[in-house]
């Protein structure tokens, strides 16, 4: 008995506590992908909350009594009185080759079904972009695969450019297929397993094309896309408009 006395001693004597510190707030009011919250007092804008039921919310207005965000997910999961949390991480994603191929929210989750992305490294989305004497020259040239805009308008890889026009007159079409023409200048990649078509805000329709053009099976996409007719002939060119009821047409 004086044993176990003596050992139950010993455990309270080595026991260590330790006091961890945590904005908690609750949800005020809750709307169509926005929320205010109450109660956080220690927020940062462009800050990652944590609403709960694995959704995240970004701060964007700081105001005396609350914090206005942004629902980064199904806020029909939500309710109000609900807690929140700071994180103390501003806006960041994933980085590394585990997202070579994959189809990702804008949180960099995965939405693809194929499990987790393994990556351990994160970039903040609101970074500095290195200065132009860090950069490494351009020197590489880009064909967009319309002869046109090839002939006329020099492009470098990597080089930002701007396409200004109307509405409807074909500014989005032009990107897609220049995602399209890359295909026969990314056979060591392809041949690798690493495909990494890029779409930012375009339709469902179009980039559901590109990937099934580009061969991304089963990932639940429509199959047969709504616009114009884009054919990759077994010479590696770029057909518009023409549609040979081929297995490459899309």
């Amino acid at each position: 008995m004086a044993d176990l006395l003596r050992e139950i001693e010993a455990q309270i004597a080595g026991a260590k506590t330790a006091a961890a510190k945590q904005n908690v707030g609750i949800i005020r009011e809750l709307g169509d992908g926005v929320a205010k919250l109450e109660g956080l007092t220690d927020a940062m804008l462009n800050e990652m909350i944590d609403l709960g039921n694995g959704v995240t919310g970004l701060v964007l207005n700081l105001e005396e009594t609350d914090v206005g965000v942004i629902i980064l997910g199904d806020y029909t999961q939500l309710q109000e009185g609900g807690e929140a949390r700071t994180t103390g991480k501003l806006l960041q994603v994933p980085v590394g080759k585990g997202l070579l191929g994959r189809v990702v929210n804008v949180l960099g989750q995965p939405v693809d079904g194929k499990g987790p992305i393994k990556s351990d490294i994160t970039y903040p989305v609101e970074k500095i972009a290195p200065g132009i004497a860090r950069r490494r020259s351009v020197e590489q040239p880009v064909q967009t695969g319309i002869m046109p805009i090839d002939a006329m308008i020099p492009i470098g890889r990597g080089q930002r450019e701007l396409i200004i026009g109307d509405r409807a007159t074909g500014k989005t079409t032009i990107c897609i297929d220049t995602i399209i023409n890359q295909a026969r200048l990314n056979k060591a990649a392809e041949a690798a397993g690493h495909r990494c078509p890029g779409h930012i805000g375009t339709r469902r329709s179009r980039r559901d094309a590109v990937h099934h053009h580009r061969g991304f099976p089963g990932l639940g996409f429509r199959r047969q896309p709504v616009y114009r007719a884009v054919c990759r002939r077994s010479d590696g060119r770029v057909v518009h408009g023409q549609r040979h009821g081929c297995a490459d047409c899309i």
